[in-house]
């Protein structure tokens, strides 16, 4: 093959090859780390309740909280801000709960994860993978799956009269990371229960 087709036909599969956007990793939205309540507060689109310098353990870790849903992928999620001691903006949460079967939560954290890949990149598990043991209290499972450029945690965890299942994965950039997580806790044949869906953006 000539170079010059050659040089052409590479050309062309670099192309065809799917490439993430490097979106930087540097908060959600208009609400970047290191802001202060104020300048958070001052970002459009949102109306926050009052600012709280401590939390439930008197620790010096503020927090506000959106007063109206923030529509993400399709979905109502509730929307916290959480600072450190300086009041510098270090995580934004997002928080989607609606009750589901077991196949739909899982179905949906899987969704919520291609929609993120295609702006980070891939994810990975946060957790070793581990064999259920039944000693343990209480006892748990955990395996490692794949989708798309990502890889996922699935866990089981068994309780007296029902089980907890929960899908997770992460992606770190520059030390700062976003997990994603999905919580569906009841009998496995159960039609429906609260599917707990989870994005959380920290900063360093």
């Amino acid at each position: 093959m000539p170079r010059s087709v050659l040089s052409l036909a590479v050309f062309a599969a670099l192309l065809a090859t799917p490439v993430f956007a490097a979106r930087p990793l540097d908060g959600w939205g208009g609400y970047k780390f290191g802001m202060s309540p104020d300048a958070a507060r001052a970002v459009p689109g949102q109306v926050f309740g009052p600012y709280s310098a401590k939390n439930l353990w008197n620790e010096n870790k503020g927090a506000m909280g959106a007063k109206k849903q923030s529509m993400v992928y399709g979905l109502g999620w509730a929307l916290n801000l959480f600072f450190d001691s300086y009041e510098k903006l270090n995580e934004v949460s997002l928080e989607n709960e609606r009750n589901s079967s077991r196949g739909d939560c899982e179905k949906n954290f899987l969704s919520i994860l291609g929609q993120l890949e295609k702006s980070y990149g891939g994810f990975s598990p946060v957790n070793p993978q581990r064999k259920r043991v039944d000693t343990d209290t209480p006892p748990t499972s955990l395996e490692w799956r794949a989708q798309g450029a990502s890889r996922y945690q699935f866990a089981v965890v068994s309780y007296e009269d029902e089980y907890a299942f929960v899908w997770k994965a992460r992606r770190t950039v520059a030390g700062n990371f976003v997990d994603v997580a999905a919580t569906w806790a009841s009998k496995p044949d159960d039609p429906s229960a609260p599917c707990l869906t989870d994005i959380d953006y920290q900063g360093k």
